[in-house]
């Protein structure tokens, strides 16, 4: 599924001068960009603009922790991290800090769009609800009988994907380029997050297996929900 960005009033807070002039030739087309190279500049530019759709942050600035705007202005928006910083640990910082994603650099800038829209999708493209099973793309919940279903943020777009793709097959490779939008150089990537995937939701719904998987024909979400 092809996921875009268009007439929506962008924030991209980013202190990478070449970094923030690609993110303004990709965005810009098609959408209002703003950018701020540190805290004190996006607080501004929240305040005097305002009615942003959602703001692209960086986590190392020049003059402040990425953080400090979560703190310094508590009506944000969606936020999105752009963060060269990876590992569990930062990642869990900037989810529990405010965050609805959380993206690594480097990306591709359609990726980034990828996160974006994903972030912004209306609720009728956003909630997905089979029987007992729901998962909302905004919100990044995936709920079983009422019960929250855990999932990283790859193994949420992977199932989201299939979901949204409900009885259609896919191979690892093509499941891995439509969600990363790069090419999969055969990585076993997908096989180890459907693996996990799979796992915990067989914790929750042990009677079935709603990921199908047929030789020669990859994977699919049967929607064959109790």
């Amino acid at each position: 599924m092809n996921y875009t960005v268009c007439n929506r009033k962008l924030l991209f807070v980013e202190d990478d001068e070449k970094l923030k002039r690609e993110m303004i030739a990709y965005f810009s087309p098609e959408n209002r960009i703003f950018t701020a190279s540190d805290v004190e500049e996006a607080v501004n530019l929240l305040e005097t603009v305002g009615n942003f759709d959602a703001v692209v942050l960086d986590l190392i600035l020049k003059n402040s922790m990425g953080t400090d705007l979560f703190k310094d202005f508590p009506a944000l928006p969606p936020v999105v991290i752009l963060s060269s910083l990876d590992g569990e640990d930062n990642i869990m910082t900037g989810l529990t800090s405010g965050a609805v994603d959380y993206v690594i650099k480097p990306c591709s800038m359609r990726l980034l769009e990828t996160h974006i829209a994903l972030r912004l999708l209306p609720k009728s493209d956003a909630v997905e609800t089979f029987g007992c099973f729901s998962m909302n793309a905004n919100t990044r919940i995936v709920k079983y009988k009422n019960a929250p279903v855990s999932l990283t943020t790859s193994e949420f777009n992977i199932l989201f994907f299939l979901v949204k793709n409900r009885g259609q097959y896919f191979t690892a490779d093509e499941i891995y380029e439509e969600i990363w939008c790069a090419p999969s150089l055969h990585t076993t990537t997908i096989r180890a997050h459907l693996s996990s995937l799979r796992r915990k939701l067989k914790a929750v719904m042990p009677a079935g297996d709603i990921i199908r998987t047929e030789f020669n024909k990859g994977y699919c979400f049967t929607g064959d929900i109790l």
